[in-house]
């Protein structure tokens, strides 16, 4: 943990979308609204770093009033919003997308790939109803994403119920271990990302491109995905309804209340009341 958490100290603030700018309502309250003006009042940089597309994540940042990189598909892509400049990217290699496609199919899995281009399913049911309500993207039907055959996508989801993603996982990522990374980001999504990817590594290069140390940047999140984003800043902040993996990560936790404005109290936490971040 940092031996000073005063705002000063910091120049970049990383923000996740799910669960930590949005509320369980899957919108933006004033009140994280008001938080991440107060970050940029203070002169502290900030950059939504989410498992969504870059495409999506930016309604959010013209929203936000941000301007500058957008890191999105779990680190996998780092873009700038005005000119489409890419400043990090690194997909799935296409043997591997091709073995997790076959994999996920002959498990009855439904399979969501993340091209440059957009989102494509193998096909419209209940799981993929679910994900559009959560994120809003337009879905691409395909079918049979076999036919992608040498595409190297920058993510790959399974989805099915909780219960059978949760009794594959163990097998699935040991299977994929040290050739794919593999994250629990629903209970009904196992997600598939070359090895290396993550937000912290993409979170390194918005740092890397603006001249800031590590020492120097915060990072907001709830879930599983962020957790090496948020062991990686020089302060994480886990939200209060966090997964037990993030608070575990993050060197402080949001005060308990509401989960549609966890992000503003814990930015409270840090810009109006530094000593408390020692807590």
């Amino acid at each position: 943990m940092n031996s000073s958490t005063h705002p000063a100290r910091y120049r970049l603030a990383a923000i996740d979308i799910d669960g930590t700018l949005l509320g369980p309502d899957s919108r933006v309250s004033a009140a994280n609204i008001a938080a991440v003006a107060k970050l940029r009042a203070h002169g502290i940089r900030v950059v939504l770093a989410s498992g969504r597309r870059h495409e999506n994540i930016l309604n959010f940042h013209h929203l936000l009033n941000l301007e500058g990189p957008i890191v999105s598909c779990q680190g996998a892509l780092v873009k700038m919003a005005e000119t489409n400049r890419i400043l990090h990217e690194h997909c799935m290699p296409a043997a591997l997308a091709e073995e997790v496609i076959r994999d996920g199919s002959m498990q009855g899995m439904t399979l969501i790939y993340y091209r440059t281009d957009g989102i494509y399913i193998s096909k419209h049911d209940a799981h993929t109803d679910l994900y559009h309500s959560r994120g809003g993207d337009e879905l691409i039907p395909y079918g049979a994403l076999e036919g992608l055959a040498g595409e190297t996508p920058l993510k790959i989801i399974w989805i099915s119920t909780p219960v059978e993603i949760g009794n594959r996982y163990p097998k699935v990522e040991a299977h994929y271990r040290g050739r794919l990374d593999t994250v629990l980001t629903y209970p009904e999504y196992l997600e598939f990302i070359a090895l290396g990817v993550s937000k912290a590594v993409a979170v390194k290069e918005v740092a890397k491109y603006y001249g800031i140390d590590r020492e120097e940047v915060l990072a907001f999140g709830d879930g599983n995905n962020d957790v090496p984003m948020l062991e990686w800043a020089g302060l994480g902040v886990a939200m209060s309804e966090s997964t037990p993996g993030a608070k575990a990560a993050a060197s402080i936790t949001a005060p308990a209340g509401d989960p549609a404005t966890s992000l503003a109290r814990a930015v409270a936490k840090i810009l109006v009341e530094p000593s408390l971040a020692e807590s």
